[in-house]
């Protein structure tokens, strides 16, 4: 949950991906954003066969949804990998094409955390069709923070640390999103 810009309205995904552990086997979504008032519902056949909405799209069976990005991350840095590649589609754009993902390592460098300290972190780097994309800081096989666009998200497990600095609209729309 971000702004785009200073005027621009609160953006909010809610995405759930099921799967039994290995994300490329995933067997259903649920995409709902209320800023755009989208919402699909995605399910996989044992066979590999792609529905969205109840309608089938062939062209997702190898693919996985943008928003499952960070379990291609974390499945790539269980297994210790350097790099992996997946299909991937945009969940609110079920009929677009599948584009080729990558995830690669691309070795250490300084980043600042978010209570400002700085760390060593192994940087991996999202390419999206050969354009570079999100970016992900790892210590120790563990995300710490990540650039999704120009968006940072970071570890954290002081909830007050985190809401300290944001937008006021944001944290409305937080709260507002917890109590459903």
């Amino acid at each position: 949950m971000f702004r785009t810009g200073d005027d621009a309205p609160v953006y909010l995904v809610d995405h759930v991906v099921h799967h039994d552990g290995d994300v490329r086997a995933w067997t259903g979504f649920t995409y709902d954003s209320p800023t755009s008032g989208i919402r699909r519902v995605g399910t996989r056949g044992t066979d590999g066969t792609v529905h969205v909405d109840g309608r089938p799209h062939p062209h997702l069976s190898g693919a996985i949804g943008g928003y499952g990005e960070h379990l291609v991350l974390a499945q790539m840095l269980g297994e210790q990998q350097d790099a992996t590649s997946w299909l991937q589609f945009d969940e609110s754009e079920p009929e677009a094409a599948a584009q080729r993902a990558i995830l690669r390592r691309e070795g250490l460098e300084t980043t600042t955390l978010l209570d400002g300290s700085t760390v060593s972190a192994e940087r991996v780097q999202l390419a999206v069709d050969g354009r570079a994309s999100n970016a992900h800081w790892c210590v120790d096989g563990v995300v710490v923070k990540s650039d999704w666009c120009g968006a940072h998200s970071y570890l954290s497990h002081d909830l007050d640390a985190l809401r300290a600095g944001l937008d006021p609209g944001v944290a409305a729309r937080i709260e507002e999103f917890a109590a459903r």
